[in-house]
Formats: C-alpha cells, structure tokens, sequence
C-alpha cells in the first residue's frame, strides 16, 4: 500500500517497517524553496529509475525510528528538521546520480538539498558523505569486478599450469629421447 493513502498511525508502521529493511537505501532531502517545475522533474526521474519518492512529516518520521527500536536510527532523530523529503530504493547508485542530475541541471548546490542518507546500515552526512556515495560502488559493481578479478586470476593460473605441463612433457620427452639413444648405443 503506499503510504498517501495511509493515516498517521498506518503511516508510521510503513515507514518503520521500511526502514528495517536491509536492501533498500534511504536519502533524506530538503526540497523547500525549490520551484515547482524542479520538483516535478525529480518526481518524474525518480518514478522513471524505480525510486520512491515522499514528502513526510518529520513527526511521522520520527515516531518511525523510535518504533525501529533501532538505536542507530533513533540517534539521528534530532537531524529530522525542517522540510523532509524521502527518496528510497534498492539500488543506492541510481538515487545518488539522480540527486546529482538534479542539482547540476538546474545549478542548485547540493548542501542545503542533502540531509543525509542511510545505506547499508552506514549514514552518510553533508558534503562529504553526498561525495561518498556517489563515489561508492554497488554491492553489484563490487561483486561484477571480484568475479572479473577472479575469473582473471583462475585463466592466468590454468595458463600457467598449461606451460608448466608442456614443459614437463617436454623435458619427459628428451629424457626419453636420451634413454632410448643410450639404449640403441
């Protein structure tokens, strides 16, 4: 069900309830003052790159930590100020490129946008952290670049294993070339 559609105490186990969840990255931003037009592009890009997007009560957001009982999410209950839009989904690349889109197309700085972001139980705060999970790769890139480093490894270790083989044969051969000449002499 989605949570427009919710009241505020079924709002409340929805959001709480989202944010045990272990796959899914979260992005807390601050839309106020951005125009119209500008919030429709982010709603439409994120709907496009299966992200959800919602503006919350910061009451609602608050009661949702502290129904986690999740001392992490509780302790960053006194950085909910002011307007909070919530951006989630399960692939956290796609939501840091989007905010990143967003704010270079339409020049905005990305401070007064980003409040923090929670991926992979880590929480990620203001500039640094923004420039963090751009930079971070995905549990996916990560695992596609072991498997490449790994199937790299394993063809280099049968190459050489091969030349290692043909040079036995190959000494096995002279030593046989050898005892057979010995043995016609």
């Amino acid at each position: 069900m989605k949570p427009n559609v919710l009241n505020k105490k079924q709002q409340i186990i929805f959001f709480s309830n989202l944010f045990v969840k272990k796959n899914l990255h979260f992005y807390f931003i601050n839309i106020k003052g951005i125009k119209a037009f500008q919030q429709l592009y982010l709603r439409k890009r994120s709907i496009k790159n299966n992200i959800n997007i919602k503006v919350v009560k910061n009451t609602l957001l608050k009661k949702s930590f502290k129904r986690t009982n999740n001392p992490k999410l509780i302790e960053i209950i006194p950085l909910i100020k002011e307007n909070t839009t919530l951006l989630w989904s399960t692939d956290n690349k796609e939501t840091a490129s989007l905010l990143l889109k967003f704010t270079k197309k339409y020049e905005l700085n990305i401070k007064p946008i980003f409040k923090l972001a929670i991926s992979e139980s880590n929480f990620f705060m203001g500039d640094q952290g923004f420039k963090y999970l751009i930079n971070m790769k995905s549990k996916q890139e990560l695992l596609t670049n072991l498997i490449a480093n790994l199937g790299f490894s394993i063809r280099k270790t049968i190459f050489s294993l091969n030349r290692i083989f043909l040079l036995l044969c190959n000494l096995k051969n002279k030593i046989i070339y050898k005892y057979e000449n010995k043995k016609t002499s």
